[in-house]
């Protein structure tokens, strides 16, 4: 499908250099600007192309009106050209109006500008037009997946990668939705799969760190460590937990009990004085805790004159 992608834009771009004479406007692209599909939605919009004029609309194709405008419609979807891009898919249905690709073109817009429900619509439709269509499945899963609904995600996400099983991109947006539905052990091996042993225990480990599910966060990065313990990411995760379980474990813990002592209690009818000069040191105590001879002597005691 890469392939497929690729040859288009550049059949596109050799037709579009035919006819630049006719156009009236330029673009100015990066050869890295990030697309709009489901993978830059979250990317910030700083890193995408600039633009110095409007595009005017690509000549048709007398020949392929509809393939030509469809891969117009991509190179300015990826480029950032919202309007543009919207105006040459829907140009396609207009000639085909059960064109799949353009159709999902016009779903991934409609999510980028936060039509959800026009968005789903249409990922729907394509996805009745053509229910073994791998790119169908997976546009709708994504679709799913960006609203949490990760039931969903994984239903369509499997179509699309029984459809395609060698499609890398599939496998692994399958494994996130299949963890965050609970489903660790499924999940596993199409992580293995796409990026390595000890990288899905890593992956599996951040997405339930993310869900606040420590515990099982924390197993997950130690088998990442012992699996390669040259993955410095999963050190210091697996680290962080450890630190934060050990935090949890103090704060939870009782206060210790204050030292006992015994301490003369003064009621509080009474106020604490300084023994006057010359009083006997067992005046100074309760008569509950004298001795015998304290008791006699403070008897005996007399206090000085005027005291």
């Amino acid at each position: 499908m890469k392939h497929t992608v690729q040859a288009c834009r550049n059949w596109v771009t050799g037709s579009l250099l035919t006819v630049s004479l006719s156009l009236s406007g330029c673009i100015t692209i990066s050869p890295n600007a990030p697309g709009l599909s489901w993978k830059s939605l979250t990317k910030p919009k700083i890193q995408r192309a600039s633009y110095e004029e409007k595009v005017e609309e690509a000549p048709g194709d007398p020949k392929h009106p509809a393939k030509l405008k469809l891969a117009y419609g991509r190179l300015m979807e990826e480029s950032g050209q919202v309007n543009e891009a919207r105006r040459s898919y829907l140009s396609v249905t207009e000639i085909q109006p059960k064109n799949v690709e353009a159709i999902l073109g016009l779903a991934r817009l409609d999510q980028l500008s936060g039509n959800l429900e026009q968005a789903e619509q249409n990922f729907k439709r394509a996805v009745k037009i053509a229910p073994t269509s791998a790119s169908a499945q997976f546009g709708l899963g994504q679709f799913h997946a960006s609203q949490k609904q990760w039931k969903e995600a994984s239903e369509a996400l499997t179509k699309a990668m029984l459809a395609e099983p060698d499609e890398s991109q599939y496998r692994y947006a399958l494994a996130v939705s299949l963890v965050h539905c609970g489903d660790v052990d499924s999940a596993l091996p199409h992580f293995i799969r796409t990026i390595g042993d000890a990288e899905a225990h890593y992956n599996v480990g951040l997405i339930l760190q993310e869900e606040g599910k420590l515990d099982e966060a924390e197993r997950q990065f130690s088998l990442a460590v012992t699996k390669k313990p040259e993955l410095t990411a999963a050190q210091n995760w697996l680290a962080h937990l450890r630190q934060q379980r050990e935090a949890q474990a103090l704060a939870a813990q009782p206060a210790p009990p204050a030292e006992n002592f015994t301490s003369p209690i003064v009621p509080t009818a009474h106020r604490t004085q300084t023994p006057a000069a010359g009083t006997s040191q067992a005046l100074q105590l309760p008569v509950r805790q004298m001795t015998e001879q304290q008791r006699e002597q403070a008897m005996n005691q007399v206090l000085p004159a005027g005291g």
